[in-house]
């Protein structure tokens, strides 16, 4: 669960990323337009990996709705983070995913 949670950060966090007013908020430094526009397709991408990976983990049944549930929870941090601490956001969409799978892996 974890693991779908961190991921559905990460592509929430990318499309905060390919909006200009939450870029602006984010970071101070100008992104180049291929850069901002690979956001998207990118963050859909992780949204498909963490429905597929949901689906094997809970069975078809039950897996969408726990990819569900966990993108409901990954929103919330997302949320606060981008009201009170903006700058962190980045630093977290990267390492929260690669703490969360080197644990996956290790477990």
């Amino acid at each position: 669960m974890l693991l779908l949670i961190c991921l559905s950060f990460s592509a929430m966090v990318l499309f905060c990323l390919a909006m200009e007013k939450h870029r602006q908020r984010v970071t101070d430094k100008a992104l180049p337009p291929f850069l901002s526009h690979s956001f998207k397709p990118l963050a859909w991408l992780i949204l498909v990996i963490a429905f597929y990976i949901s689906g094997k983990l809970y069975g078809w049944s039950i897996g969408p709705a726990v990819f569900f549930g966990a993108l409901t929870a990954a929103l919330l941090p997302l949320i606060l983070l981008l009201t009170y601490r903006a700058k962190v956001v980045p630093i977290v969409a990267i390492v929260l995913p690669l703490v969360t799978c080197a644990n996956f892996i290790l477990a």
